[in-house]
């Protein structure tokens, strides 16, 4: 069991990253309750959700309407994202005409019997699940020994809604539903506000109040097609959400568990003592929006060996990123989950693409394992013997060495191709400004993906 307060301003403390950190491919079912909804919402859960739907399994959610204030659009996009009619989805919407609909209740079931829940006061609204709001909550998950008969309770209470006719209950099964309930005042015509409004006094003076941000940042959801924003352009890029999306329709899945006491985000393969590598170290999810990596900013720790350092050379691996791993065990000093893969590493400059021998890096998790203290975090390494050869690639030539703050491309490994590709750029070359100006607009806009990264749309690194 966790307390989360996003009055600390800690992403790792918002409702939308607690429901993005679940991989399409370990969830069973999903349930909720929440006493405000707009589409927008949705965008951590639409990964989980488009894979619900493609095997039909159980979708079961509550929405409140209260004071009609829920937008026909909104539910419209909800139908839409989940697929009804189907045999296991089921949408209700509750409205009064007096008292609220008030629950903000939120329920995983995984493929290997788990459960997890959110018990709190976040709506799946835009400032409740970015962190714009502050909003606190317990989560529970059965698989770090929370009980289990509490967490069937949390879903039962919501199946219950759907056991036979219930005061205030409208049932939703297609979009011709909807019309009759906005003209019954139970939905709203035009869709949801996105984001809360300033207050300010009767007399017009501005506000001394200070104002929240979202910390964590979601494209918007097709109001249609009920779909994530994908990533169509540069600019576009950094809004993608931090979790992981759809899975790869030519992937097949593999199977993946979490595993106690590491986060439930972190999937393991079943029943292997030592590293996974290569394609079998991929779960089959792609990333957010179709999006091919990303663009990191360096720090002294991920430059080092570019400037003639020690030691070990790594770039953080953001949580959004991690569903489409399958980890193995590194028997070290402490168990931590790891993930090896084939890495290949370039320098981009007027001359064209240098690309240097190929290596291997690896993925692993710190501070969960038994034992272990610190603070918990995901890193990969950056091999020292190409990034020397980088260096003295580009020193032999005159070009910039890579240093802390330029921006490198990481690509992702595919079931298809289970190599991590990494790219750096002398500032000369267009890409470099390109690529650094996603970054920045990332940063201003606050929708970096972890620290110093923001989503790769395809298409932008250069051919290999």
């Amino acid at each position: 069991m966790r307390y989360i307060d996003s009055a600390s301003r800690n992403t790792s403390d918002v409702l939308g990253e607690w429901l993005a950190s679940f991989s399409p491919l370990a969830v069973d079912a999903l349930r909720w309750q929440t006493g405000y909804f707009s589409a927008d919402g949705l965008a951590p859960l639409a990964p989980v959700i488009n894979e619900l739907k493609s095997q039909d399994r159980l979708t079961n959610c509550v929405i409140g309407s209260n004071g009609g204030e829920t937008g026909e659009p909104d539910i419209e996009t909800l139908v839409n994202l989940v697929g009804t009619p189907r045999a296991n989805a089921r949408i209700g919407v509750v409205s009064f005409s007096a008292g609220l609909f008030h629950p903000k209740v939120y329920h995983f079931t995984r493929q290997d019997g788990t459960q997890a829940a959110y018990v709190g006061s976040a709506n799946l609204t835009t400032p409740g699940i970015s962190g714009m709001n502050i909003e606190a909550g317990l989560l529970l998950d059965s698989s770090t020994g929370d009980p289990d008969h509490v967490l069937s309770d949390v879903a039962a209470a919501i199946d219950a809604w759907f056991n036979g006719p219930r005061p205030g209950l409208s049932t939703v099964t297609a979009l011709a539903d909807l019309a009759p309930l906005v003209a019954a005042g139970v939905l709203g015509v035009a869709p949801t506000p996105r984001t809360t409004q300033s207050i300010s006094g009767s007399s017009g003076a501005a506000s001394s109040k200070i104002g929240l941000k979202p910390l964590i940042k979601f494209p918007p959801v097709s109001v249609k097609s009920g779909t994530v924003a994908a990533l169509g352009s540069a600019a576009a890029a950094p809004s993608a959400p931090p979790s992981t999306a759809t899975v790869a329709p030519s992937a097949g899945p593999l199977t993946s568990s979490p595993r106690p006491p590491f986060p439930p985000y972190v999937l393991f393969a079943p029943g292997i003592a030592t590293p996974t590598l290569g394609a079998a170290a991929l779960t089959g999810s792609t990333l957010a929006g179709g999006a091919a990596g990303l663009v990191i900013r360096l720090n002294r720790d991920s430059a080092r060996h570019f400037s003639g350092g020690s030691g070990t050379a790594n770039v953080s691996v953001p949580v959004a990123t991690i569903g489409t791993m399958r980890f193995g065990v590194f028997q070290g000093k402490y168990q931590r989950p790891r993930a090896e893969f084939d890495l290949r590493m370039r320098y981009v400059s007027n001359l064209g693409a240098y690309e240097v021998a190929s290596s291997s890096t690896n993925v692993m998790v710190y501070g969960y394992a038994p034992g272990e203290s610190g603070h918990g975090d995901v890193r990969m390494v950056v091999p020292a013997a190409p990034a020397r050869a980088i260096r003295d690639h580009a020193a032999a030539h005159g070009f910039h060495v890579p240093t802390a703050n330029d921006p490198m491309i990481l690509e992702w490994p595919t079931p298809a191709d289970p190599t991590f590709k990494a790219t750096f750029i002398d500032p000369a070359d267009p890409l470099f400004a390109t690529v650094d100006g996603m970054l920045a607009t990332a940063s201003a806009g606050g929708a970096l993906v972890g620290q110093g990264a923001c989503w790769l749309p395809a298409g932008i690194s250069p051919n290999w």
